[in-house]
């Protein structure tokens, strides 16, 4: 199995992408820092306390629920969605968004003779 540069394809795939397959749009903004419903499915209806419970810091690509507790970057985000392991969840979305997954290169051995 290859090992992916799961920081490389992190750098490649803005959180904004990721919020775009979803198809979530903020309920308001500040600068670089979104909130919204959560796209997890554990926010309650529009109008409600929580219809601003998930943040997301675009420039950093994290985000958070404070209503469900689940964080992380934009490949966890969609592993949580797609209910798959981190690896799998990050090939479908590279898949999806047709971007050839970075893979990590193998060590030559040293040979030190």
């Amino acid at each position: 199995m290859r090992k992916l540069d799961y920081a490389a394809i992190r750098d490649q795939i803005p959180i904004r992408r990721v919020l775009d397959l979803l198809d979530w749009a903020p309920a308001g903004q500040r600068l670089h820092q979104w909130r919204g419903l959560c796209p997890l499915g554990c926010s309650p209806s529009r109008g409600s306390q929580q219809d601003r419970c998930f943040s997301v810091h675009i420039s950093h690509g994290l985000f958070r629920c404070f209503h469900c507790q689940r964080s992380g970057n934009q490949l966890d985000l969609w592993a949580i969605v797609s209910g798959l392991p981190l690896y799998p969840a990050t090939l479908d979305l590279c898949r999806h968004l047709a971007i050839e997954p970075i893979t990590l290169e193998n060590p030559q051995p040293r040979n030190d003779h």
